[in-house]
C-alpha cells in the first residue's frame, strides 16, 4: 500500500511555483521536491529510474529534462497527491519519451503507479493520422482529440488528471523559451482544456494561474493594461482593503470570536479576472470594474460560517442576486463556501466565507476526492467526469462534437440548484429546461415525460429553470422523444440520449420514406402490398434477396442513390414476376388504396420499360417522380415550420390536387403520414439563390390595412419572408416587408403596379440578392 505524502513545507503555491520556475539543476529541483514531501523508497526509486532514462536529453531552455518531471512531482505532491501519484509524476514521460517499456514500471512498481503512467501516456498518444485539417480553426481537432483522450483516460483513475494539470502548468511556467506562434497555440489549448479541468477538480489556484498564464501569451496588450492598472491603483485599494478587514475583524471580537479562531484574507482579483469581468459587462476601462476587492473569512466549523454571514449582513448591505450557498449546496467538485457581496462607503467588496478545512480543498483540490475508497465507491464529487464515459463510446467519430459538448456542459457553465418535491437537490447547467431535469433523473422519463410542475404550477418541459425551483415530472404511457427541443437542452446527457435516439429514428424514417417513394414510381407495391412501410426491414430483406446491394437508408441520401435502386429493382426484381393472384384493392385498407390511386393500368408484378424519373423545379425545391404524375405545388403544413436546410420529406395527401406537403423528417404528423403507407416523392432543397425584395410601406390606422396589404402581396405571386412594423404616432405605422417575387410579370412591371395602388404610401422599394442570407 502506497502512503499519501505529507503536507506541504511551502505555504502558498505561489512559492512553489517561482521555486520550480527558475529551477536549472536536477539538485536544485530534489531540494524543493524534499521540502514538499516525504523521499519514501518508491520515490527514490522512480527518481532513480526517470534520471537515468532522461540521461542526456534537455528542455527547449537548455535545462536537463529530468528537471521538468520533478518539478511536476513537487506541484502534485504539494496539492497533496499520494506517494503513487509523485511516482507517476517522476515517470510521466518515459514510456513514451526513452526506452523504457509499461511492463518496467509494472514490475519495479506495481499496478497502481503503472496505470497512471499508461493513462498519462496515452493522453500524449495522437497520432498524425487521426487528425482532420480544417483550414478555418487547424488546431481545433488537435485540441479536441487532447481533450476527449484526458477525460477518457482518467475515467479509469482520476489521479492522472491532477498529474496532467500539474504538468501543463509546469510547461506554462517554462513557456519563454517556445516560438511566438507555439505560445499561443499551448496557451489556448490549456485555457480550453486544462484549466476547466482544474476547476472541475476543485483545485482553484492552479486554474487561476493557468488563466493568467494564458492570458498574459494570447492577450499581451490586454494583459499590459490591466497590469499597470493594478500596479498604480494598488496602493488605494488595498488602504480599503485594509480598512473593511479592520472593520470586520473588529466586529467578530465583538461577537464573541477569539484571535485563532478566524483568519481574514485579502485580495485584488487577478488579471484575467478582471479581464473576463470587463468582457460580460461591456466596460470601457478597468475603473467601470467595481468589485475588484476581495475578503476571504476563515473559520473552524460550518455553523461559524453562517455566524460570520449574519454578521456581515447586519452590518453590510448585501447585494441579494449575487449571494451563493455553496456549504448547504456544494458544487458537483465538491467546492463549498459562501459568497456574498456588500456595499460599504460606495466601495462594493466580495466577502467568501469557508472552513479551514474547506479552503484546502477548494485552492489545491482535495485528495480525497481522487482516491477510490474501500469497495471501489468514489466520491460523489467526481460523478461527472463518469458520465462522460457514454458520451466518449458515442462519439469516437466526431472528437469536436464531444468536445463541444462537454466543455459547454461539463467544464464551461454556470450552475444552478433544482429540487425534486421530495427536497434531493439536483446541479444543472443554468438555463437548463424541464425537460433536462427529467433526464437527469433518469432517460426512460425523459423520453416518457407528459408536462411538468415548478413550484406546484403546471409549465411546459421546455421551461428554463431557475435555482431554488422544486421541479416535478408526470409521466406518461408511450415514448415521445422531443428532437426538436435539442437545442434547447442544456446537459450532454439529455442531448447526448436524444441526439442519439434521433440517428435512429432518422434511419428508420429514411427507410419507411423510401419504400413510400418507390411504390409511388412504380405505381404499386414492389412486393406484396402487405409489406409496407411499417415493415422496411422485411422489404430490404427481399431486396437483398433479389441481388439489391444498395440499402433504403443509403440511397435517399441524394437522387443519384434513389435512380440507382430504381435500376436494381426494374433490373433484379421486376424481371420475377409476382406469381401469386392480385387481389382487389378494398382488402388491402388504406395503403394500397392510397397508392391504387396513382396506378394507371399497370398490374402488379409485371415488368415495364425503364422508368425515368421526373424533375420539377418548384419554388425553393426540387422534386424528383414518376414522369406520370403532376406536381404543381409544394406547401408548407403549419405544424413544423421547416427551414430551408432542414432535412425534409413530401408527402401527397390527393393525387388529384398536384400538390406535395413538405414537413421536417422529425415531425410527428410526418410520422404518422409515412406510416400509413401515404404516396410520396424525393425532394431537395434548390441551390438556386432566390431573390429577396423589401418594401417599407405606411399602412394607415386602419385595422385591417396591413392584411389588405399581404393579400395584395400574396396574389400576386409574393411569399412573405419577415414583416416587421413600428408606430410614428397615433394614426401612422411604417411597415417593412420582405418577399420573394415568383410571378410571371417581370419584376419592374409589378413595381409599377404596385407603385399605382399605394400611391404616396410606399416609400421604397429594393432588391436584396440572397433571400437565405439571415
Amino acid at each position: 500500500m502506497m502512503r499519501d505524502s505529507k503536507s506541504p513545507h511551502y505555504g502558498r503555491l505561489g512559492e512553489i511555483l517561482e521555486l520550480v520556475k527558475d529551477i536549472a539543476s536536477p539538485d536544485e529541483a530534489f531540494n524543493v521536491l524534499k521540502n514538499t514531501t516525504i523521499i519514501t523508497p518508491k520515490i527514490q526509486e522512480a527518481l532513480d529510474l526517470a534520471t537515468r532514462y532522461h540521461k542526456g536529453q534537455k528542455r527547449k531552455g537548455g535545462a536537463p529534462y529530468i528537471t521538468h518531471p520533478i518539478s511536476v512531482a513537487c506541484i502534485v505532491a504539494f496539492c497533496g497527491g499520494d506517494e503513487a501519484m509523485v511516482c507517476a509524476s517522476l515517470l510521466h514521460d518515459v514510456v513514451e519519451d526513452t526506452p523504457c517499456n509499461l511492463e518496467e514500471i509494472l514490475d519495479k512498481f506495481g499496478e497502481d503507479v503503472a496505470n497512471l503512467v499508461d493513462a498519462l501516456t496515452k493522453i500524449t498518444e495522437i497520432r498524425k493520422e487521426e487528425l482532420a485539417f480544417d483550414p478555418e480553426n487547424p488546431h481545433l481537432l488537435l485540441t479536441a482529440l487532447t481533450f476527449r483522450k484526458i477525460l477518457v483516460s482518467a475515467i479509469k483513475d482520476p489521479r492522472a488528471l491532477v498529474v496532467k494539470v500539474s504538468d501543463r502548468l509546469h510547461n506554462m511556467l517554462t513557456l519563454d523559451a517556445l516560438p511566438r506562434d507555439k505560445q499561443i497555440r499551448i496557451s489556448k489549448e490549456t485555457m480550453a482544456v486544462y484549466a476547466p479541468i482544474a476547476s472541475r477538480l476543485g483545485m482553484s489556484t492552479i486554474k487561476n494561474e493557468l488563466e493568467d498564464k494564458c492570458f498574459y501569451y494570447i492577450y499581451p496588450q490586454e494583459y499590459k493594461g490591466i497590469q499597470n492598472y493594478l500596479e498604480q491603483s494598488k496602493q488605494a485599494l488595498f488602504l480599503k482593503l485594509n480598512q473593511f478587514a479592520g472593520k470586520l475583524e473588529k466586529m467578530f471580537y465583538e461577537a464573541g470570536f477569539s484571535e485563532g479562531d478566524f483568519k481574514i484574507a485579502t485580495r485584488i482579483k487577478r488579471p484575467y479576472s478582471i479581464y473576463l469581468k470587463m468582457q460580460r459587462k461591456g466596460a470601457a476601462n478597468k475603473d467601470e470594474i467595481l468589485d475588484l476587492m476581495a475578503v476571504r473569512v476563515l473559520v473552524k466549523t460550518p455553523l461559524e460560517c453562517y455566524k460570520i454571514l449574519g454578521i456581515v449582513h447586519l452590518r453590510f448591505k448585501p447585494i441579494v442576486s449575487r449571494f451563493k450557498d455553496h456549504i448547504a449546496l456544494p458544487k458537483e467538485n465538491g467546492y463549498q463556501t459562501i459568497h456574498t457581496t456588500i456595499f460599504d462607503e460606495s466601495s462594493i467588496y466580495e466577502v467568501q466565507i469557508r472552513t479551514f478545512d474547506m479552503h484546502l480543498g477548494a485552492e489545491y483540490g482535495n485528495s480525497a476526492h481522487w482516491k477510490y475508497k474501500a469497495g471501489g465507491v468514489e466520491s460523489e464529487h467526481l460523478k461527472w467526469l463518469h458520465n462522460l464515459q457514454y458520451q466518449s463510446e458515442e462519439s469516437q467519430e466526431n472528437p469536436q462534437e464531444f468536445y463541444e459538448l462537454v466543455q459547454s456542459d461539463v467544464l464551461y457553465r454556470e450552475d444552478i440548484t433544482v429540487f425534486s418535491p421530495s427536497g434531493d437537490s439536483y446541479t444543472l447547467p443554468a438555463e437548463s429546461i424541464a425537460l433536462d431535469f427529467a433526464y437527469m433523473i433518469h432517460s426512460e422519463l425523459g423520453d416518457k415525460a407528459k408536462t411538468a410542475f415548478v413550484n406546484n404550477n403546471e409549465v411546459k418541459l421546455n421551461v428554463k429553470l431557475k435555482s431554488g425551483d422544486v421541479v416535478k415530472i408526470i409521466k406518461g404511457d408511450t415514448s415521445n422523444p422531443r428532437f426538436t427541443w435539442i437545442n434547447q437542452l442544456r446537459t450532454t446527457r439529455a442531448k447526448n440520449h436524444l441526439e442519439r435516439l434521433q440517428k435512429n429514428r432518422l434511419k428508420e424514417i429514411d427507410a419507411k420514406t423510401m419504400v413510400n417513394i418507390l411504390n409511388t414510381i412504380f405505381e404499386t407495391p414492389i412486393f406484396r402490398p402487405d409489406i409496407g412501410p411499417k415493415q422496411y426491414a422485411t422489404f430490404e430483406k427481399k431486396l437483398t434477396e433479389h441481388g439489391v446491394k444498395i440499402g433504403l437508408s443509403e440511397a435517399i441520401k441524394s437522387i443519384e442513390g434513389v435512380k440507382k435502386l430504381v435500376e436494381q429493382i426494374q433490373e433484379k426484381v421486376q424481371r420475377h414476376p409476382n406469381p401469386h393472384h392480385h387481389p382487389e384493392p378494398k382488402q388491402f385498407g388504406f395503403f394500397m388504396k392510397n397508392l391504387m390511386q396513382f396506378k394507371f393500368g399497370r398490374v402488379l408484378g409485371l415488368s415495364t420499360s425503364h422508368i425515368g424519373l421526373k424533375k420539377c423545379d418548384l419554388d425553393h425545391f426540387i422534386v424528383y417522380t414518376n414522369p406520370n404524375i403532376q406536381i404543381r405545388q409544394v406547401l408548407f403544413n403549419d405544424c413544423c415550420h421547416p427551414k430551408k436546410g432542414d432535412d425534409i420529406v413530401a408527402i401527397m395527401p390527393k393525387a388529384k390536387e398536384h400538390k406535395v406537403v413538405v414537413h421536417t423528417k422529425v415531425c410527428k404528423n410526418a410520422y404518422s403520414d409515412i406510416d400509413v403507407g401515404l404516396p410520396m416523392v424525393f425532394i431537395s432543397w434548390s441551390k438556386k439563390e432566390r431573390e429577396l425584395f423589401k418594401i417599407i410601406i405606411y399602412i394607415g390606422s386602419a385595422k385591417d390595412s396591413l392584411l389588405q396589404v399581404l393579400n395584395f402581396l400574396i396574389k400576386n405571386s409574393c411569399d412573405i419572408v419577415k414583416v416587421q412594423y413600428a408606430s410614428h404616432g397615433k394614426y401612422s405605422t411604417s411597415c417593412e416587408i420582405l418577399f420573394e417575387y415568383t410571378g410571371k410579370r417581370e419584376i419592374g412591371e409589378f413595381n409599377e403596379i404596385l407603385t399605382q395602388k399605394y400611391k404616396d404610401r410606399l416609400t421604397e422599394f429594393s432588391s436584396i440578392k440572397d433571400a437565405y442570407q439571415d
